[in-house]
């Protein structure tokens, strides 16, 4: 199941009648989220920053969708392990955090290891972590941010739930690949199986390239899309924004099995006449997957600076 919306503005009221109409449209809340009543979301918070910047997943974005939760009888969190800082310091950046508070969505900051087997005949991968906090939500809803990525040519689904990984464990995985980002795609598959969300719904409402996953300029791509499979919700923005999916880490990590559900499910929205590929937009430059040890020392020195600001 996949959906392509078109949404041009960041403003809650539509994006909430785009979802309503949407759930409805493919069976209701109650089959989407598989009769579960507690759920998570998870965005992009790749660190504390204003949202214009659109290296984060716009607020008044998963606001929309933890309000149609909230309204629907759901109990709603909303958790993240960023690349600096925490789940909440990036709520208080988005100026959504006292909101939250007042509604009742709980803030999940993920801490906590749990351990499952990794990538098959991977010495580096073989066996993995998650954010145990997880297992305290039974349905999860991936909530990515539509942007290029210097080392990984993109993110969306896939990519974004790398978050689910605790701490300073995604900076050393990026090295454990010994720069080959094949296998650190097949290890970022394993990481998006495990988490195992039952929907991911996209801000691409304006998106980022140029340069990514920060640092990059706003594009308006004006596009949602809704999907229950990350990989065919990764092809088709792949295809969006004129990018070949098979040249991504990504998608030469994929199984045969998986590449083709993903080319199954895109196919209608592809060969509709109204699709259109996103003019003008501008694919990042490409970078090691593997951190130098610059930018490793770099690293360690801001996430100490977030650690030593209260959160």
């Amino acid at each position: 199941m996949i959906k392509l919306l078109e949404q041009s503005a960041y403003e809650r009221s539509e994006i909430k009648a785009k979802l309503n109409s949407t759930f409805v449209e493919l069976g209701g809340l109650e089959k989407l989220l598989k009769g579960h009543k507690k759920v998570l979301l998870k965005p992009n918070f790749v660190m504390p920053e204003e949202p214009d910047g659109c290296s984060t997943t716009h607020p008044d974005f998963y606001m929309s969708l933890a309000e149609v939760l909230l309204e629907a009888g759901y109990e709603v969190g909303i958790g993240e392990s960023p690349a600096f800082g925490t789940c909440k310091k990036s709520l208080k950046f988005h100026k959504v955090y006292d909101e939250c508070l007042e509604r009742g969505i709980k803030v999940v900051e993920f801490n906590k290891n749990q351990s499952y087997e990794g990538v098959e005949g991977d010495k580096s991968y073989s066996s993995l972590t998650i954010a145990k906090e997880l297992n305290d939500w039974p349905a999860v809803i991936n909530v990515p941010k539509l942007k290029v990525h210097q080392q990984f040519m993109f993110t969306a689904a896939a990519k974004n739930l790398y978050g689910c990984v605790t701490g300073s464990r995604k900076f050393y995985r990026h090295n454990l690949c010994a720069n080959d980002p094949i296998r650190f795609g097949k290890m970022i598959i394993k990481n998006a199986y495990k988490v195992d969300c039952v929907l991911h719904i996209s801000d691409g409402i304006n998106a980022m390239h140029v340069k990514g996953p920060r640092g990059g300029d706003p594009y308006p791509l004006g596009k949602i899309i809704v999907a229950d499979n990350f990989f065919a919700h990764d092809w088709l923005f792949c295809h969006l924004i004129g990018l070949d999916p098979l040249t991504t880490p990504l998608f030469k990590a994929v199984s045969s099995s998986d590449l083709g559900v993903a080319k199954e499910e895109c196919e209608s929205i592809l060969n509709d006449d109204s699709f259109k590929v996103a003019e003008n937009f501008k694919q990042s430059y490409y970078t090691d997957i593997s951190f130098s040890p610059w930018h490793l020392v770099r690293s360690g020195w801001r996430s100490l600076k977030f650690k030593l600001k209260r959160a």
